[in-house]
């Protein structure tokens, strides 16, 4: 369990994050945020804007040229081992479901947990949490695609991770799907005060959101506020 000083601080602390491509393309330029334990943070932008590539930084999939990152009040440089922080502290959900088509639902969702006793268990667990128990033993392709998206976020949960940080996770489903996510994601700050940064251009997403970064050539041009910002209780 975390100790008081780590359970106060932001679950994600960014300052001064800057991403440059070849070409002089600045993605991200001196981006301050913090993101709250128990916070879904909605970010938007148009295509380009560098929204992915922050996210990347957030997520720790890419090294900013410059700037901080912390999380849960630990810097990177505190982190020994980065591969195993990402797979247990943090989760990644994305536009395309991205299970491997031979295994099942159950064995996709296991699969972050490479073989540890009571990984079937805890899989299970997780395909429950997103209402998919009774599709463990159906493959991808025999179940809807809002089902493999969900069996997506169950993967990504299984660990237990503090963030969920999510690329356009609604992008491939209908809106009745979509709704089913949104409150999967509420369910998730709520019950596991799991912080949220989810990238969209989806206008029902960000209405869900505690805050709104609306996001243009590589900054936060301004923050919106749909619903009253704090953790939930």
């Amino acid at each position: 369990m975390a100790d008081d000083a780590t359970s106060a601080a932001p679950a994600i602390r960014a300052r001064g994050l800057c991403k440059t491509y070849p070409g002089a393309i600045q993605a991200v330029r001196d981006v301050d945020l913090d993101v709250l334990p128990g916070e879904l943070v909605a970010i938007m932008g148009k295509s380009g804007s560098g929204k992915s590539t922050l996210l990347n930084l957030l997520g720790t999939l890419d090294a900013p040229d410059s700037g901080t990152l912390e999380f849960h009040g630990k810097t990177l440089g505190q982190i020994a081992n980065l591969a195993r922080f990402r797979l247990e502290e943090l989760g990644f959900v994305f536009q395309l479901h991205c299970l491997l088509p031979h295994l099942s639902l159950l064995d996709n969702v296991a699969l972050p947990l490479q073989g540890r006793p009571g990984a079937t268990a805890k899989a299970r667990q997780a395909l429950e949490e997103v209402g998919l128990s009774h599709r463990a033993k159906h493959r991808p392709a025999t179940v809807s695609g809002g089902e493999r998206q969900r069996a997506a976020i169950a993967r990504a949960i299984v660990n237990g991770p503090r963030i969920l940080l999510a690329d356009e996770p609604t992008g491939n489903v209908d809106s009745e799907t979509e709704l089913l996510l949104l409150d999967l994601f509420d369910a998730l700050r709520v019950n596991r005060r799991m912080a949220l940064v989810v990238v969209t251009h989806d206008s029902t997403v960000a209405s869900r959101a505690n805050r709104v970064l609306h996001y243009r050539d590589g900054r936060i041009e301004r923050t919106d506020q749909p619903m009253p910002t704090g953790s939930p209780s």
